[in-house]
């Protein structure tokens, strides 16, 4: 299975990051796996997991919002093409069985 996570810049400019862990954190902290460097986002403010060939985002920090196609969750499992805030900073979520497919989104 192949995961990724794109995030576009209100500049129009896009980037993305390939999730090859089971269990991958985001937030402001420097050892997070995906580091945002924004003070909105929580030191620890969620992590993705995959396990048993699903992937599910869950929320870390009680003071902080995670957004599941625009709903605040604690937790929710992903699909191809949901989308994810944390802060301000939405990804979009690509997951597919074929990493040959998810290299060329």
């Amino acid at each position: 299975m192949a995961i990724q996570l794109l995030m576009k810049n209100k500049d129009g400019t896009s980037r993305t990051f390939d999730v090859h862990k089971d269990t991958t954190t985001i937030g402001r902290r420097r050892s997070c796996d995906l580091h945002v460097a924004i003070p909105t986002v929580a030191p620890v403010h969620c992590q993705l997991t995959l396990r048993d060939g699903s992937v599910s985002i869950v929320n870390c920090d009680p003071d902080s919002e995670t957004l599941h196609n625009g709903s605040v969750v604690a937790s929710a499992k992903l699909i191809h093409e949901d989308r994810v805030q944390v802060g301000p900073v939405e990804f979009t979520i690509a997951i597919s069985d074929d990493e040959t497919v998810i290299r060329r989104h």
